[in-house]
């Protein structure tokens, strides 16, 4: 007992520790800049939606099929997945535009056609040794598994020919999701072409250490706005301006609950994480 209360004194400690750092970095901006639109204690009710990165990648190989059920069975509000299109037009799922580091195959994703690709093994991640014959999951089985546990769909669209982005706005409008899906991109032209295509659908910008050019162009397009959380302190204007303006925010990849606790101070909405945080 006297262990555990010594490591919550410490962690509070920690919290506290960071908190001071964020207020000396961030100078006068986090009274006057920030002001009521960021206050420290304005934004603490709200728990913020916790979506796991790739699946639940720090306890199954990323972005597959067990990392997606994973995170459905440790109670996670949504999960994360990358997409890209093969050669033949097909969307699958992989964050890196080659298959090298995930699979026992070499080459770019958009080489390979849907039948080559599931020919590959997966031999790389986070309780890899548990799977034998583990296969790259296109994006309708990671839709399936969103749409029977109600969990929500964060896509992101890492590498693609835009002509494909009308398929996956008639694939995404073949389930009957309860918890609508999220996209999200680095390549404003995607996030663009798609935005042309629905004016509905819930987008978020991917920017590590954002600006306010970044926030106006999240205005622009009806999107909100996913940064780097280490990057809080230097981003405090874009912040401002995004609350102000009423643009949803969200941080990756927080997998520290001292660091969560920080981006719920600062109102933050959206929390993708690795790991399992209390």
């Amino acid at each position: 007992m006297l262990k555990k209360r010594a490591v919550k004194i410490l962690i509070s400690l920690f919290v506290f520790a960071v908190l001071c750092l964020v207020i000396i970095v961030a100078g006068p901006k986090l009274f006057t800049t920030i002001s009521n639109s960021v206050s420290i204690s304005s934004h603490t009710n709200k728990a913020p939606l916790m979506v796991a990165h790739r699946g639940l990648s720090s306890l199954f190989p990323q972005n597959t099929l067990p990392a997606f059920e994973g995170a459905v069975e440790y109670g996670f509000d949504g999960v994360e997945c990358d997409i890209h299109t093969t050669k033949d037009g097909k969307w699958v799922i992989i964050h890196d535009d080659t298959v090298d580091k995930m699979t026992d195959g070499t080459g770019n994703v958009a080489d390979f056609t849907l039948k080559e690709i599931q020919e590959l093994t997966i031999d790389y991640g986070n309780g890899i040794a548990n799977y034998k014959n583990l296969k790259m999951p296109t994006l309708e089985q990671y839709l399936e598994v969103c749409e029977n546990a109600d969990i929500i769909p964060v896509i992101e669209i890492k590498k693609c020919e835009e002509k494909y982005l009308s398929s996956l706005k008639e694939m995404l409008g073949n389930y009957n999701f309860k918890k609508a899906p999220v996209l999200i991109s680095f390549e404003r032209s995607y996030l663009e072409t798609y935005r042309e295509l629905d004016s509905e659908i819930e987008m978020l910008l991917l920017a590590t250490e954002p600006s306010t050019q970044d926030v106006q162009w999240c205005i622009d397009h009806k999107a909100g706005l996913n940064f780097h959380f280490a990057n809080l302190a230097r981003c405090l204007s874009a912040i401002s301006m995004a609350k102000t303006n009423g643009i949803k925010l969200a941080a990756w990849t927080v997998d520290n609950p001292v660091y969560e606790d920080v981006m719920v101070l600062f109102g933050i909405e959206i929390i993708t994480t690795n790991k399992l945080l209390p």
